[in-house]
């Protein structure tokens, strides 16, 4: 069994809202947290939700998974909380008040904004929002080592946690994630799979240029393309010529493997003359 995570990285939606605000016809289940929401004051919404006892699932799925995890020996009491959050108001709103919350608890917080993360624009969500996604939580991994992170990917779009599911196999992390109806978390443990790196260093010039946001013609590439590129690259239409464009998995890649490059950059390359 794994030692309790020191770093848990999570993915944040508006399920609290779901309680704070009337629905259908029904009151507020907090309506103590629904005024003050109303007229903007975070901070006594932060305290109305801090004085619910933390196994109350009126606090919403992101606050109670971290308190499953901590509860059940996944992660220690005192663990970094990472939270990661969509570019929109009630995405940036409620993740400063879980924010709070957590840290009352007595966990350092860091907030993310992820940049294209919004239900406004669908090709902009998939084309760069979770891209986005993956490159904070890939980079979040490596800052904090892979041994003691893990992913809770209860919160927010559903396509989130297929991504955090994909990173969590590409970098040995548990994903893990609990429905609000769900009497306890649920893990997806790391399986033993490894990413293709000859694949990656073959075509490493072509994923960094889609990374820097270039744009590719699909023709240039055409002669030379493999499958296992499929599910990597998505085909953009254009002005009658189809361009490329990195899938979300495509930048999972990526970024799990441009580091191990760069580590065995001098083991590979010729010195310099």
């Amino acid at each position: 069994m794994r030692d309790p995570l020191h770093t848990v990285l999570c993915t944040v939606g508006t399920s609290l809202l779901g309680h704070i605000l009337p629905s259908d016809g029904r009151p507020s289940a907090l309506p103590q947290a629904a005024e003050p929401w109303h007229r903007g004051d975070l901070d006594a919404v932060v305290r109305a939700v801090a004085g619910l006892p933390a196994d109350d699932r009126r606090t919403g799925a992101e606050l109670q998974s971290v308190h499953d995890l901590v509860a059940r020996g996944y992660a220690r009491p005192d663990a970094r909380v990472e939270l990661f959050h969509s570019a929109t108001p009630d995405g940036r709103a409620v993740a400063r008040v879980v924010a709070g919350v957590l840290r009352g608890r007595g966990h350092p917080v860091e907030v993310h904004e992820v940049e294209h993360l919004q239900d406004d624009d669908p090709k902009r969500f998939r084309s760069k929002g979770l891209r986005n996604l993956a490159k904070l939580l890939c980079r979040s991994v490596r800052a904090w080592g892979a041994a003691g992170t893990g992913i809770d990917a209860t919160g927010g779009y559903k396509a989130q946690i297929a991504v955090a599911v994909v990173i969590g196999q590409a970098l040995g992390v548990p994903v893990f994630y609990r429905h609000e109806r769900f009497s306890e978390i649920i893990a997806f443990p790391p399986l033993p799979v490894s990413l293709d790196y000859g694949l990656w260093m073959r075509w490493s010039g072509l994923l960094e240029a889609l990374d820097r946001g270039e744009w590719v013609r699909w023709l240039d590439v055409a002669d030379d393309w493999e499958p296992p590129l499929e599910p990597m690259i998505e085909r953009v239409a254009l002005e009658e010529a189809e361009f490329l464009d990195l899938s979300p998995v495509g930048q999972v890649f990526h970024e799990v493997l441009r580091p191990r490059f760069r580590t065995d950059r001098d083991r590979l390359l010729p010195p310099p003359a």
